[in-house]
């Protein structure tokens, strides 16, 4: 929500404010949905992050299409150059956070699946495969899913968590493209208006 306040209204699909204020309104839902804790499995927490998720999905989605028509069809260069790269930076931090939040809620059934011990995975970590790094009941928290995150829009694949199931492995590599798209097309683009 921080991103998309300082994102140009160009590369929104809507009134930033309304869009921010759709997003706080599910973020005090799951807030209020959470209150316990992931002690229990919750198919109406569940069901508040997966929309949630999807909204900014949607937004982001719009907001690089947005750019990318903006850098393909503005000719006249009406938008500056340090607001396309602001932009497409956004963009991709938005990307990273955003699968981050998916692929914590998605491995092994989200969170509250996992802490209750109902266990179908999407991902193995190399905690899980070598038992002497970690206790024996280690579970991944959300910085191992933001860093795998983050290491997959870098280099365009994850640095050691392995993708074991379809979705996982989908939904990286929507995450990969949306990423060459931001970074490659993008700021390529946007370095030559700056010049």
């Amino acid at each position: 929500m921080i991103l998309q306040y300082f994102t140009n209204d160009s590369f929104l699909p809507y009134d930033k404010y309304v869009i921010i204020l759709f997003e706080a309104i599910a973020l005090f839902g799951l807030a209020i949905a959470t209150t316990d804790g992931y002690h229990r499995v919750s198919r109406i927490r569940r069901t508040i992050a997966l929309s949630l998720i999807f909204l900014v999905a949607v937004i982001n989605i719009f907001s690089l299409i947005f750019l990318v028509q903006a850098l393909l069809f503005d000719s006249h260069h009406t938008v500056a150059g340090h607001d396309l790269l602001f932009n497409a930076m956004t963009i991709y931090i938005t990307n990273i956070f955003m699968f981050a939040l998916l692929y914590w809620e998605i491995d092994g059934g989200g969170p509250d699946h996992r802490v209750v011990s109902e266990r179908r995975r999407d991902f193995v970590f190399p905690q899980q495969l070598h038992k002497s790094i970690a206790p024996s009941n280690w579970l991944p928290g959300f910085t191992d899913y933001l860093y795998l995150s983050a290491t997959n829009v870098t280099n365009f694949a994850s640095a050691d968590t392995v993708p074991i199931s379809h979705r996982a492995k989908l939904l990286m590599m929507i995450q990969a493209l949306v990423s060459v798209i931001a970074v490659v097309l993008v700021a390529a683009r946007a370095i030559g208006v700056l010049q």
